[in-house]
């Protein structure tokens, strides 16, 4: 649990930690293996669609259930007053919780399965799985009657995500081909290849580009809307739970996927694991967290391998990672405010992880020769 307070640093203050997966959440006791999605304030909120509870994990790594008694928990979505719609699927209902965790709303409807809100207003929009819909929900819960859009060629819609310019994109779930929503019509943009029996799960907008969990493929897909069919793998192979970079990483059916709001990392649901995983450094920029009134030192730097670290506060793990993900030295020790390395590093730019009781921090090392 201690790595959660790392991974909120990474996560909403977009840090760069070059491509990175890192499992940020396990639990014996709970599962987050569906809809997973960050409020205003950093928290994650994420849902159990094999059981039945919606969970939220702060900022210190505490776990709360948010709303329990659900048949299959879904998708999730905030309005502009933080206030949290669930879905649950084959309970057909959605509810409407204000943040303190008071019911407002109960809505029926047949199926509902992804939500989010509309751009411009508290409006919400809607996927139903088995009705192949897309409807809107009024702030007081009246389900408008004429849907967005009603069969053909959604096949089981769940996931959507709404671009930098305000274009809502529709995953289906049953043969994972995405769509645009643009002129009261669905516009096909990408389909993500399999073969066999593989689903997609949620989607995710950043940088330009949308991200989809390849469901019983265990790979996240990297998707330009701009061109037909472009679609690539970002992360994944066969089935795991191995952190590490893109390369080599990987995920047990991946499901929720949410974005940073700085589009530097992405958080993803394994649906077998119930673990959260976190992919970072999406956007490869050079810009790590440096932590308010935190005194933190390393010198020389430039260096040649050799330098220390002096802090204001004591530590107990460091770990310097290259540029791509590659790790070069990992060592935890007694908590010390001061320590020597001295390591044969090949000349480049690292990230060094200095990790305290109660925060961590990412600084920038220059090895030259």
């Amino acid at each position: 649990m201690k790595k959660i307070i790392l991974i909120f640093l990474l996560f909403c203050f977009k840090t760069s930690f070059s491509q990175y997966v890192t499992t940020i959440f396990n639990s014996n006791s709970i599962q987050i293996d569906d809809a997973i999605i960050l409020d205003k304030y950093g928290n994650i909120y994420g849902s159990h669609y094999m059981g039945s509870n919606v969970h939220k994990i702060d900022k210190s790594g505490l776990v709360s259930i948010v709303k329990s008694g659900l048949n299959t928990p879904n998708g999730l979505a905030f309005d502009s007053h933080q206030n949290l719609y669930i879905v649950d699927n084959i309970g057909n209902r959605i509810y409407k919780i204000d943040s303190t965790g008071n019911q407002l709303l109960s809505i029926t409807l047949n199926s509902p399965s992804g939500i989010i809100k509309e751009i411009d207003s508290d409006t919400m929009i809607v996927t139903q799985y088995s009705g192949h819909a897309v409807r809107k929900i009024a702030p007081n819960g009246q389900v408008i009657n004429t849907p967005m859009h009603y069969g053909f060629p959604l096949n089981g819609p769940v996931g959507m995500c709404y671009s930098q310019d305000s274009t809502l994109y529709i995953g289906n779930f049953g043969d994972r081909k995405i769509f645009k929503y643009v002129n009261d019509t669905v516009v096909y943009i990408a389909q993500i290849p399999a073969s066999g029996n593989v689903n997609l799960g949620f989607l995710t907008y950043a940088n330009g580009l949308l991200y989809g969990t390849s469901f019983q493929s265990d790979k996240i897909y990297e998707i330009n809307p701009n061109y037909i069919d472009s679609v690539r793998i970002l992360a994944g192979s066969i089935q795991g739970n191995i952190d590490g970079n893109l390369q080599t990483a990987r995920f047990n059916n991946p499901n929720g996927i949410f974005a940073s709001k700085g589009g530097d990392s992405l958080l993803v649901s394994d649906f077998n694991s119930g673990n959260i995983r976190l992919i970072s450094g999406l956007n490869n920029q050079i810009n790590p967290y440096y932590a308010p009134s935190k005194s933190l030192e390393i010198y020389p730097n430039p260096c040649n391998g050799e330098f220390a670290i002096k802090s204001k506060d004591k530590f107990y793990q460091i770990e310097i990672v290259s540029l791509n993900g590659k790790s070069y030295f990992k060592n935890n020790f007694n908590p010390s405010d001061f320590i020597k390395i001295k390591e044969n590093l090949p000349i480049g730019c690292y990230f060094i992880l200095i990790k305290h009781k109660d925060y961590s921090l990412v600084k920038k090392l220059f090895v030259v020769k």
